[in-house]
């Protein structure tokens, strides 16, 4: 079976990376931490979701992401759904302003089976 007979021929990966400088005061890294971890937790609209955090093996480098967000969509629909979810708006918009950068992209889960 190749990749076109899959059944998640539809299906997109969503990778974030976000980066929280180290020194970012506790009262702003332990909320976002925490819905971050709901955000992955629930998932909305998508199949899965993993959250990873950085080894810190070099924490001070400016390209060093704190964490990495991989979510799973059975379509491009259901991703554009979760784009407007309130859970995915409200992190956002309270969480954004602490970060250093965050960027997302989309990847054909095919490309991965």
């Amino acid at each position: 079976m190749g990749p076109a007979d899959s059944p998640f021929v539809d299906a997109i990966r969503h990778v974030v990376t976000i980066r929280l400088e180290p020194d970012l005061d506790d009262s702003l890294r332990a909320p976002l931490e925490a819905d971050l971890h709901q955000l992955v937790a629930e998932h909305p609209y998508a199949i899965s979701a993993t959250l990873h955090r950085d080894l810190d093996r070099r924490p001070a480098a400016p390209v060093t992401a704190t964490w990495l967000v991989c979510m799973d969509f059975a379509s491009m629909g259901d991703f554009e759904k979760y784009l407007t979810d309130p859970l995915h708006v409200d992190f956002l918009t309270t969480h954004q302003p602490s970060m250093t950068f965050i960027t997302a992209m989309q990847i054909p889960l095919a490309d991965f089976i």
